[in-house]
């Protein structure tokens, strides 16, 4: 079982390509980007193994954002500092979530948390701290998005070691399919970056509650 430990903090903690072809790692044929979609997919991209969330890298395997066409995802951590540096392609689209936080139906047992545990656990951070994204200094915006009653899709191998594609458990509304909540805050450049080096930081520190500075030397070429 892996009940408890889809409970996670990404960028924070550690949704979902809804197509097969995503969670195989294969590509769509390109197409307009829905961010709020790309969520989801970035989730699928991000608890495969080897997990980008985990630690510091240089450029190499966790490096590879490009789970989806015209789309360059990178990564928080589980909580904690981490530097990394990323060969990214020009002129692609950037995402990556400041702070976010998922949960599968399956966590039903009182204190019933699902589907909102999420959106608390942004609240909570929001609540006990600032968080923060720059490109070389100048600040990015961010923006919430909250996901509701989506199929988790997983990519095989995964962080779970479950077979990848839709994630079922016994406890779920329909056990082959469970559904998840998410909930976070989301930094998205379309027009992506010119060739040329960026140093990308996000975070934030949330007292006793948690905190992650995350640091990218991005290599655009």
């Amino acid at each position: 079982m892996v009940k408890r430990a889809l409970v996670m903090a990404i960028s924070v903690i550690l949704a979902l390509a809804v197509a097969a072809p995503i969670a195989s790692g294969k590509k769509p044929p390109s197409q307009p980007q829905d961010v709020n979609a790309l969520t989801e997919q970035w989730w699928t991209w991000a608890l495969a193994v080897p997990s980008p969330l985990n630690g510091d890298y240089k450029a190499g395997r966790k490096c590879k954002g490009e789970f989806v066409e015209g789309v360059f995802f990178l990564a928080g951590t589980q909580g904690g500092d981490a530097t990394r540096t990323c060969i990214v392609p020009a002129d692609t689209a950037l995402l990556f979530p400041v702070v976010n936080s998922f949960l599968t139906e399956e966590e039903v047992t009182p204190p019933k948390v699902y589907p909102g545990y999420p959106t608390n656990f942004v609240d909570a951070a929001l609540a006990n701290g600032e968080l923060y994204a720059t490109l070389d200094g100048e600040d990015l915006s961010f923006s919430r998005i909250n996901r509701t009653f989506q199929p988790l899709i997983l990519a095989d191998p995964n962080i779970f070691g479950v077979p990848g594609g839709e994630y079922g458990h016994e406890n779920c509304a329909d056990p082959t399919r469970c559904l998840t909540a998410s909930d976070g805050l989301w930094v998205y450049l379309p027009q992506g970056l010119k060739p040329g080096e960026y140093t990308l930081k996000f975070g934030g520190d949330f007292g006793d509650f948690f905190g992650l500075n995350v640091t990218y030397n991005l290599i655009v070429v």
